[in-house]
C-alpha cells in the first residue's frame, strides 16, 4: 500500500513527522505544525512510498532487530553474566518498542502529546510463584521518596510507550509473555 511520508528539516537533518493516507492529511499536519511551532512550510517535504504496516513486520524480538538493523542479544551470554530473565525481557521489549514506534520518541515536555502503553488485568489465581501455588499479587512497579532533601518518584516505564493506542494494544497482545516477565516477579 502507498502512503504519503511527511518530513521536516532540522538544520541539515530530516525527521519523519508521520505517514498519511492522502496528501490532504499530510498538508493538514503541516498547517497544524506551522501554526503551533512557528515553522515555515518550506521546511517540509512529502514523498509517496510503498509501505507495509509495522505490525506485519514485527511479530517477534528477532523481527524487531531486523527492522532496526541490529543483532539480537546473546541471551545465554547475558544469563552467564548474571542478568535475570526480567532484565533480558525488558531489554527485548525496549527493542520491540523502538521498532514498532518507527522513529517516534515521546516528548516528555509536551503535555499535549498522548503516549500509550499496554496495560494488563491479571487474575491472582492465574499467577503462581515457586513457593506458593495459591497465587501471587501482581501489578506495575513504582517507587517514591518524600520528606527528604530531594523528593523523587518513578512510575511507569517511559521507554515502553507508543505513539498510538492501536500499536500499544498490538504490543500487549503479541508480546504478553515478555510483559509478564517484567510485571510479575518470577525470580
Amino acid at each position: 500500500m502507498k502512503k504519503i511520508f511527511l518530513f521536516v528539516k532540522n538544520g541539515g537533518n530530516e525527521t519523519l513527522v508521520g505517514r498519511y493516507d492522502s496528501k490532504a492529511d499530510a498538508q493538514e499536519k503541516v498547517m497544524d505544525m506551522v501554526e503551533e511551532d512557528s515553522v515555515s512550510v518550506f521546511n517540509f517535504r512529502i514523498e509517496e512510498r510503498e509501505y507495509e504496516d509495522i505490525t506485519n513486520r514485527v511479530k517477534s524480538y528477532a523481527d524487531a532487530c531486523k527492522v532496526l538493523g541490529i543483532e539480537p542479544m546473546d541471551e545465554d551470554s547475558m544469563k552467564a553474566q548474571g542478568f535475570r530473565p526480567d532484565e533480558i525481557a525488558r531489554r527485548q521489549l525496549e527493542t520491540i518498542t523502538e521498532a514498532l514506534n518507527e522513529g517516534w520518541k515521546p516528548n516528555w515536555e509536551d503535555t499535549d502529546e498522548y503516549k500509550y502503553y499496554p496495560y494488563f488485568y491479571i487474575e491472582v489465581s492465574e499467577v503462581q510463584t515457586e513457593d506458593d501455588t495459591s497465587g501471587a499479587s501482581a501489578g506495575l512497579s513504582c517507587a517514591s521518596t518524600s520528606g527528604t532533601a530531594a523528593p523523587t518518584s518513578a512510575s511507569l516505564g517511559s521507554r515502553l510507550c507508543f505513539h498510538d493506542r492501536e500499536t500499544a494494544r498490538y504490543a500487549g497482545r503479541t508480546f504478553t509473555n515478555l510483559y509478564a516477565q517484567i510485571l510479575i516477579e518470577k525470580i
